[in-house]
């Protein structure tokens, strides 16, 4: 429950209505606030009774910090204009006087600052939003439209997300960078991890790529195990058994390419690497493609494949993160 405006006739009393409205259940209680000064506080409103009408202007608590997403953090530039957009917004649309509406433009100039916008990003986004109201039409919501979101690394992520402008799919970002991300890793198992590795053919030097939920040493020793019982459970002891081709030992066999936990993620960094391998004709035959993802391509071309790290316990790691 919020709060609650109750317009009444003076005839009645303000304990009586307190009391009949605490009646209602038990586990309802309300506090009565009344107005000063012919003036009273409602949600982000102050409402000011006149001789014939009402004024309203904006109102903020006196605990509030004006802190925002700050401008130079690592965020998508949507989210951390949001709050602006809506301050700037309730500004223009709300019926307020002249005198509250610049008052209310001073103190969003003065928190944008505060958290280090420049003022003329601020001006422009009220005079663009000034524009859109006197424009405004009703909207009608594009057929088959669908939102999918994109994890934001860094502006380099929008050479991706700019394919498909002029589509009927829209874009949400996400962030990786979060509180409750820094405040609850994961446990990770650094000696042994889970994820993305590959297994190379001692005879040819063919590559295949494999993804596990567990240590990927423990995957490894199944693939193994398929082989010397001539079982073709897996594809890559498919290749071996086939091809009378020669398996090594895990430190110069296994490879490490992309720590991560089991999930979609996981499958979409399976499914690049494949094609990353294809595409350099190292891929064992029960592992080629027949259609290529562009998104794949774009992501190599912008560097946001793992780099190299040293080696953890005889398994080659690329990314531990």
């Amino acid at each position: 429950m919020d709060n609650i405006i109750i317009l009444y006739n003076q005839n009645k009393k303000q304990e009586q209505i307190l009391h009949n409205s605490n009646r209602i259940d038990k586990n309802l209680q309300f506090k009565i606030t009344t107005k000063e000064h012919r003036s009273i506080n409602f949600l982000d409103l102050t409402i000011h009774r006149k001789e014939n009408n009402m004024d309203i202007s904006i109102y903020r608590k006196a605990t509030n910090t004006d802190t925002t997403i700050h401008y130079l953090t690592n965020h998508p530039f949507e989210q951390k204009i949001a709050a602006f957009r809506y301050y700037t917004n309730r500004m223009i649309t709300l019926p307020i006087s002249q005198v509250s509406r610049n008052m209310e433009w001073a103190t969003i100039i003065t928190m944008a600052k505060n958290n280090g916008f420049p003022e003329n990003i601020i001006r422009n986004l009220r005079t663009k939003l000034a524009l859109k109201k006197q424009k405004q039409k009703p909207t009608t919501k594009e057929p088959n439209q669908k939102w999918v979101p994109f994890t934001y690394f860094g502006p380099a992520i929008r050479r991706i997300t700019n394919l498909f402008k002029g589509s009927n799919i829209k874009i949400a970002f996400r962030t990786t960078n979060t509180i409750h991300k820094q405040l609850s890793k994961e446990p990770y198992n650094i000696q042994n991890p889970s994820g993305i590795y590959k297994l190379k053919c001692n005879t040819c030097n063919k590559i295949y790529v494999g993804q596990s939920g567990r240590a990927i040493d423990i995957r490894y020793k199944e693939h193994i195990r398929y082989v010397r019982t001539n079982n073709p459970q897996s594809a890559y002891a498919t290749y071996i058994l086939q091809n009378r081709h020669e398996y090594g030992l895990s430190n110069n066999t296994l490879q490490l390419l992309k720590a991560c936990t089991k999930g979609m993620r996981m499958n979409c960094w399976e499914a690049m690497y494949i094609q990353k391998f294809h595409q350099k004709g190292i891929l064992i035959t029960e592992q080629q493609l027949y259609e290529l993802n562009p998104l794949y391509d774009c992501i190599r071309e912008l560097g946001l494949l793992p780099r190299n790290q040293p080696t953890v316990s005889g398994i080659t790691a690329q990314d531990t993160h």
